[in-house]
């Protein structure tokens, strides 16, 4: 044979399986697209990893070389962790327009590859959000809201057959994260009959700029790359033309006017990268490539920087639900036994306790049968309690931090003057700064992570209070007040600001405008 022939039939061979994986991906979809259905994403987590231009990063990142090493650290145990959850099997989502606060047609689903990814993947997600899961023709399905069947909501899922999710797949088949736009025809006719001009925000103009110039939309992600392709469907030639030749002013205006852009995007870096948005109509699509390597330096920001806001933001959610579990379990403790844990019976001469406060609130946290399970007359890790470490309850993990299965970041401040870490039982009637103003939990750099049971808390430095807290990209970190409020304050603050947010009856109550 050949070489000439030899590179036909190997090009025929590719050809013939990026077409079975593009209809593969078009088959398993479908069953989950209904009349609400806008957009559909995939993510192969065997192709995930970050930029291998790390210098570039660390120079320009949110935060600095320090807070990208933190972000990288936690982005690829998060990479690798989802491997693992789904046995390397891409993971699919379509979400619809919310029909209402209980009724939102968004599912996430993975192919079932052993007996034991289910558990896998749904532990997963449920570290991050509260959801509900069920099987569906081998594949687990996840819908993020709680008190939802799932079954049944597959069950009442109008069916609406979309042609063009093949062919929208195909534009984008090489990256290994794909979202997909996919307006349905209700969503085009309203915005026809009732916005006949684009608001503001959109840059003005005929509706028609829309409804006529994106008929679907494909977003394709390289982070490795890194390298982004975003493929526009529109009705013609004509609708094409006019919406690039609108496109820049719409992204900018829209940038300007919406403050969720702003959050994750700041706006230099949206300033650097909108000279390289060029779209190119051909034909009846608009594309934008971000390829060329000056286009590369400033996408390389938005590669890191965007996705760890947004993961900042979902982490801070779930640590804030997860804090105020926390502090209401304390009350209820405080309601029961008149101080905060531990009290006295579990104090020895010295009034030190065998064991963590996060033990003894079990109860308050539906996890009766846990505490039951430990011997409160010996150690923490004793031979008959250590093994407890392992079944650590979820309100204690901080999720995308990579740290020892068993630990946790969730401690008290400890030092003088505060609620925790003295000889004797604290009561509210003790904190004479008031409720409000005074700090019980914090969340932690993962190297202070310590064992969930032992009698271990944040033995802040006087001298620098604020120097084992975890500061976000924002330069501020997460902080449970008496309360029971959950509050974001700056990790740069003064020292004696600091501490008298830790203690609680200093008779000096820390400055709000001087923290937040």
């Amino acid at each position: 044979m050949n070489r000439q022939l030899f590179n036909v039939l190997i090009g025929l061979l590719v050809v013939m399986y990026r077409g079975d994986t593009v209809a593969n991906d078009a088959t398993i979809v479908q069953p989950f697209v209904g009349e609400t259905t806008l957009l559909i994403l995939k993510v192969d987590p065997t192709k995930l990893s970050l930029p291998a231009d790390s210098a570039a990063l660390k120079s320009t990142f949110p935060g600095g070389p320090e807070a990208y090493d933190r972000w990288a650290h936690d982005a690829t145990r998060g990479v690798e962790s989802l491997r693992a959850a789904t046995d390397g099997e891409s993971i699919y989502a379509t979400i619809g327009v919310p029909l209402s606060k209980s009724e939102w047609p968004a599912y996430l689903f993975a192919k079932e590859s052993s007996a034991q990814s289910r558990t896998r993947f749904t532990e997963f997600v449920r570290a991050l959000h509260e959801i509900q899961s069920c099987t569906q023709d081998g594949f687990t399905v996840i819908a993020p809201i709680r008190n939802v069947d799932v079954e049944a909501s597959l069950k009442s899922l109008a069916p609406s057959p979309r042609t063009e999710l093949a062919t929208a797949f195909e534009s984008v088949q090489d990256y290994s994260i794909q979202v997909l736009l996919l307006p349905p025809d209700y969503v085009r006719r309203t915005v026809t009959e009732l916005m006949p001009l684009l608001p503001r925000h959109l840059g003005g103009g005929p509706s028609s700029l829309l409804t006529d110039g994106v008929v679907w939309a494909s977003l394709g992600v390289n982070p490795a790359g890194p390298r982004a392709r975003l493929v526009i469907q529109s009705k013609s030639e004509a609708a094409a033309r006019n919406l690039a030749a609108q496109l820049p002013k719409m992204l900018a205006t829209a940038y300007d006017e919406l403050p969720a852009i702003q959050t994750p995007i700041s706006r230099d870096d949206f300033q650097r990268l909108l000279p390289f948005l060029k779209p190119t109509a051909n034909g009846s699509r608009v594309t934008i490539e971000l390829d060329e390597p000056q286009s590369i330096r400033e996408g390389l920001r938005l590669v890191a920087a965007a996705p760890a806001t947004v993961a900042e933001q979902i982490r801070r959610r779930t640590n804030s639900d997860r804090f105020k579990q926390i502090l209401l379990a304390m009350h209820n403790y405080h309601d029961t036994f008149k101080s905060f844990p531990p009290g006295d019976a579990f104090r020895d001469a010295r009034g030190k306790s065998g064991f963590s406060w996060r033990v003894y609130i079990l109860p308050f946290l539906d996890q009766a049968d846990l505490y039951n399970e430990f011997d409160l007359d010996q150690p923490w890790d004793s031979p008959h309690n250590k093994p407890l470490i392992e079944k650590m309850p979820k309100v204690y993990e901080s999720p995308w931090l990579g740290i020892t299965p068993g630990h946790t970041t969730f401690l008290a401040p400890v030092g003088e003057d505060t609620i925790f870490g003295g000889d004797k039982p604290i009561s509210f009637r003790h904190i004479l700064d008031g409720t409000s103003n005074t700090a019980m939990l914090v969340e932690v750099e993962p190297r202070l992570s310590v064992p969930w049971t032992a009698p271990l808390d944040y033995q802040f430095d006087a001298q620098q209070p604020g120097a084992g807290v975890r500061v976000g990209t924002d330069g501020r970190f997460l902080a449970a007040l008496a309360d029971g409020s959950v509050n974001m304050f700056r990790g740069s603050a003064a020292p004696e600001l600091l501490i008298r947010l830790f203690q609680k009856s200093d008779e000096n109550p820390f400055s709000w405008s001087e923290l937040r």
